[in-house]
């Protein structure tokens, strides 16, 4: 009986109430701040995930290539898988295959390209904090892997606007050019149009 009147107590005083509710929200903030580094994390396993599949996909078909064995198409099922983990698969040699990005290290390009290098934690945070609050290091490494891709693998020497960038679904925001500019990345002329440093 005592402490079903204690409770009582407990639940009218608006003073305890307003202690629980604080206690409720640093729970949530925890828990919230918690889903947001295993999203974070699982992101990154999927792209690193991507990253190997792509790569074995290219050895596969470099290995046919080279032992002379004829390239076989894919299967409807292998099709599927390939469009669900958003990767391209090579029809031949003549265009390039889309990486996506992962820290790992990549299987050298049989035609001796250059590599893709992703931009390292440490080369992210030597960035001054009020150019690089607004990006995330997973969505700048995805741009300027677009950017590379563009330039580099296929060779093209124009520079492009934001515009221009964002009608090839490159999702180029002036914060992550930015960016790119301060690590020496990319040059963005008068116009603010921006190309590679190759």
């Amino acid at each position: 009986m005592e402490t079903a009147v204690t409770r009582l107590e407990t639940m009218e005083n608006p003073v305890t109430l307003l202690e629980e509710l604080s206690v409720v929200k640093s729970r949530y903030k925890m828990l919230c701040t918690q889903l947001e580094e295993i999203s974070t994390e699982q992101r990154e396993s999927m792209s690193c995930i991507h990253a190997t599949l792509e790569n074995t996909m290219k050895m596969v078909q470099a290995l046919q290539l080279h032992t002379d064995l004829e390239l076989s198409p894919l299967s409807e099922e292998e099709q599927t898988a390939a469009q669900q983990l958003a990767c391209k698969s090579v029809k031949g040699t003549d265009s390039p295959v889309e990486e996506p990005l992962c820290s790992v290290s990549t299987v050298p390009i049989p035609d001796g390209e250059p590599q893709f290098k992703p931009v390292t934690k440490e080369m992210f945070m030597a960035v001054p904090r009020i150019i690089r609050s607004t990006v995330k290091l997973v969505d700048l490494n995805s741009f300027y892997r677009e950017l590379f891709n563009y330039f580099v693998l296929n060779r093209n020497r124009a520079a492009l606007s934001v515009a221009q960038m964002n009608k090839m679904n490159m999702k180029a925001t002036n914060s992550r050019l930015q960016i790119l500019k301060e690590l020496s990345i990319v040059e963005i002329d008068k116009q603010g149009n921006a190309k590679l440093i190759v």
